[in-house]
């Protein structure tokens, strides 16, 4: 039997998160908090926060793929989570 060591433990990858977010939206922040304990750097656009003319650009691109305008949109890497999925977003970080 291998004796494990620091050495042989492999950190998992940070993904590549962005959100889509609002900046009063109760969901929004709740995943920015969950991210925020679990350790993992991300980015986010608050879309209520951009200049109108950047915001409609974005949410025309949104109602593509999320008619509803439903938020938080959280992707990681290439995968898009569209709404408070928690389990979803935590089994895609690995944290479950």
């Amino acid at each position: 039997m291998k004796k494990t060591t620091q050495d042989d433990k492999t950190e998992k990858k940070q993904p590549v998160i962005r959100l889509v977010t609002l900046s009063t939206c109760f969901f929004c922040a709740t995943v920015k908090r969950m991210l925020d304990k679990s350790g993992f750097d991300y980015t986010y656009t608050d879309l209520d926060l951009m200049p109108e003319e950047e915001r409609n650009a974005q949410l025309s691109q949104i109602k593509k793929f999320n008619p509803e305008e439903i938020f938080p949109i959280v992707i990681i890497d290439n995968i898009a989570i569209v709404g408070y999925q928690e389990e979803r977003i935590k089994q895609e970080l690995g944290t479950t």
